[in-house]
């Protein structure tokens, strides 16, 4: 006797909530904080094997690629405290 699986049925209602903050209207932002103190510099070197070193250390002794600057900012809802987590990079440049 085998018995026939019946798949689940899955009801998917579109959100009745038209407007994503409480105040009724779209998010209003503050200002941005600095996720971390201080922000980290990313150096890019080219060793002798040909290999790439990534690291926050410089090294005078390998050949710099590139240097770059990030930067991780924080930013709430006034109304609704929601969240956003934004990542800046920027290249370092002579």
């Amino acid at each position: 006797m085998t018995k026939k699986l019946q798949e689940d049925i899955v009801n998917w209602h579109p959100s009745k909530k038209k407007c994503p903050c409480k105040n009724r209207g779209e998010h209003e932002w503050g200002k941005p904080t600095l996720l971390y103190d201080t922000p980290e510099i990313r150096y890019e070197y080219k060793l002798d094997d040909g290999r790439v070193l990534l690291t926050s250390e410089p090294y005078k002794e390998h050949k710099l690629l590139k240097a770059e600057v990030n930067i991780f900012l924080e930013t709430r809802c006034i109304h609704c405290g929601k969240k956003v987590t934004s990542f800046l990079r920027s290249k370092l440049t002579n």
